[in-house]
């Protein structure tokens, strides 16, 4: 059983044209499975066995070495035995033609970025692998409802194995990224004291981060705070989006906002168990922003405060993202209806700022039809229906 996945073309022609590929991406995003299908032949090895991860971390060029008469090896995890880098810069700069042997993944994203980058720098190609979008599940047949993404979220386990009861599968998740990979990252005395902040993160999502209330609900330093959310965020499962900082001449707001990097993780997190539960919902329009954010990121080709940002200034005018590409801006407004009010909507508040700039608008509601419906002010998608891919938003 196989969902088609977006990023195959790509991890296929990185991989024949580069000594070392990594692919990243928070844990059960479906990166093993996804490699072992695209690389049949090559040894696979996961690190996520403590005596292998020991061994290759005590010994990593013995480790290495074993595999000299391999064409192509997957090493899964490779975040257990970061001394692997090290030792792959000198392998393969000893074999620098030989593209495709060396088929790396990693849960710990960001960390893993910095200690490839720096190891491997001009070896290396970086990919990441989101969980599902809503495009690669219309796309397979284990696809039936479309509001069912909503609060299954894109986890490829729960829609290919469809007798998984998703609120047990994200608990059993929640429980494994706890035991695992927040122990390796950082020292936490208080497991219990974590989850409530993880959950204290989900009702703030779509919000601006303040670190000082995050903490006082806790009852844990800001400190204590800061590094939390880093962690969150160095595992993959948050996202901070950061505002639109260019001068316009007004002062924004500086502080970023918090996403969760999938819609069923999040939905689990508010108790949200069936798509009944959403309508009417206290966060049901917090919870579509998080879900378009995704798909954003997932079909537009867009990395979080890199081209993709959001605007809010001190008189509280707010486009929910902005996305910026040369001289182009667009302005992308998520709405929890079908029909949304013109004077709902804030992008003729703003559009005088970016003056000489190719200015384009979207909202993203959740209208019936399954293309763009195009408008002389603005244009209309529905996500769910459309990826964003068919409104070019930023050329690579």
């Amino acid at each position: 059983m196989w969902v088609p996945r977006s990023l195959e073309k790509d991890i296929v022609e990185t991989v024949s044209t580069r000594p070392a590929i990594l692919l990243t991406g928070v844990r059960q995003s479906g990166k093993s499975a996804l490699l072992k299908k695209l690389f049949p032949k090559a040894v696979y090895v996961t690190l996520d066995k403590i005596l292998i991860a020991e061994s290759a971390e005590e010994n990593p060029s013995a480790f290495l070495h074993q595999f000299d008469n391999v064409s192509s090896v997957i090493l899964d995890e490779i975040q257990y035995a970061p001394s692997l880098f090290r030792e792959l810069k000198i392998i393969i700069d000893e074999n620098r033609d030989q593209f495709g042997k060396w088929i790396l993944t990693g849960s710990q994203k960001f960390t893993l970025m910095k200690n490839g980058s720096e190891s491997l720098a001009g070896r290396l190609s970086i990919l990441n692998l989101e969980t599902l979008s809503a495009e690669e599940l219309r796309n397979s047949h284990y696809f039936k409802d479309v509001d069912d993404i909503l609060w299954k979220g894109g986890y490829p386990e729960v829609w290919v194995y469809p007798k998984i009861n998703p609120a047990q599968f994200y608990e059993s998740y929640i429980q494994t990224y706890l035991e695992k990979d927040l122990r390796q990252i950082i020292q936490v005395s208080n497991l219990r004291d974590f989850q409530r902040f993880v959950r204290a993160c989900a009702v703030r999502v779509g919000n601006l981060i303040n670190y000082a209330e995050l903490a006082k609900d806790i009852g844990i330093s800001s400190n204590t705070t800061k590094s939390w959310i880093n962690t969150l965020e160095a595992s993959g499962l948050i996202v901070l989006l950061s505002p639109y900082a260019a001068n316009i001449g007004k002062r924004l707001i500086k502080a970023p906002k918090i996403y969760f990097s999938d819609q069923g993780l999040l939905c689990n997190l508010l108790n949200i168990y069936h798509k009944e539960n959403l309508k009417g919902h206290i966060y049901e329009g917090a919870l579509w922003e998080n879900f378009v954010f995704t798909e954003l990121i997932k079909t537009g080709a867009l990395r979080p405060s890199r081209n993709i940002f959001f605007y809010r200034d001190q008189n509280n005018v707010e486009v929910d993202f902005l996305v910026e590409s040369d001289n182009q801006l667009t302005l992308i407004e998520a709405k929890s209806a079908e029909i949304v009010p013109p004077q709902k909507l804030n992008f003729h508040k703003v559009t005088n700022l970016f003056k000489g700039r190719e200015l384009k608008s979207v909202l993203a509601c959740k209208i019936k039809e399954s293309s763009p419906l195009l408008k002389k002010e603005y244009s209309i998608i529905n996500p769910l229906r459309t990826a964003f891919s068919e409104i070019p938003l930023y050329q690579k």
